[in-house]
């Protein structure tokens, strides 16, 4: 399969003010409280980094990973799948999920459901970019949106395709292309 980068959907800048939106609207949400913040890898990765260093809370944040998998290439299996667990004990506490992309919702609904089963206190939602179309009713409730971004396959700022892309510093489309 060949692909083309096409139009860029979020730029470096974009991102920067989100990325400081979203940290102070957590922050706000989140004052005085103790908060886990859970990354979904891969994806996450850069999104949680750069959402942490904004924040600036050194002494309430406590940081722990989950890599869960519902793709198979470039299409949602449907099934979740935890491929590495957390290290981290959620009874009793706030917790906060990152991710790059809610589209369908399916992973996002599950972790919640799953973390909550797990005793946590709280659990609010945090993604970088929202795919879902207006009006969506499925899969979850988000507390905190980086961008609303278009329907489309996008790379770029963790989101990939076959694990190349993740790196840019902004987000594009990605056209693909029939051998």
């Amino acid at each position: 399969m060949k692909y083309n980068l096409q139009r860029t959907i979020l730029t470096p800048e974009d991102i920067q003010a989100m990325v400081a939106r979203v940290a102070d609207e957590i922050n706000t949400a989140t004052a005085g409280e103790e908060l886990v913040v859970v990354g979904v890898m891969k994806g996450a990765y850069i999104w949680m980094a750069d959402l942490l260093r904004a924040m600036g809370r050194h002494d309430d944040v406590l940081m722990d990973y989950i890599d869960v998998s519902s793709y198979v290439g470039d299409s949602s299996s449907g099934h979740i799948t935890i491929q590495r667990d957390l290290k981290t004990d959620l009874a009793g506490k706030n917790v906060l999920i990152l991710d790059e992309v809610v589209d369908t919702g399916l992973t996002l609904r599950y972790l919640k459901a799953d973390f909550e089963h797990r005793g946590a206190k709280n659990v609010l939602i945090a993604v970088a970019t929202d795919k879902r179309p207006e009006g969506y009713m499925g899969g979850v409730e988000v507390d905190f949106v980086g961008a609303k971004v278009p329907n489309e396959f996008l790379v770029g700022y963790g989101m990939d395709y076959n694990e190349k892309f993740r790196s840019m510093d902004s987000v594009k489309v990605l056209e693909l292309i029939e051998d």
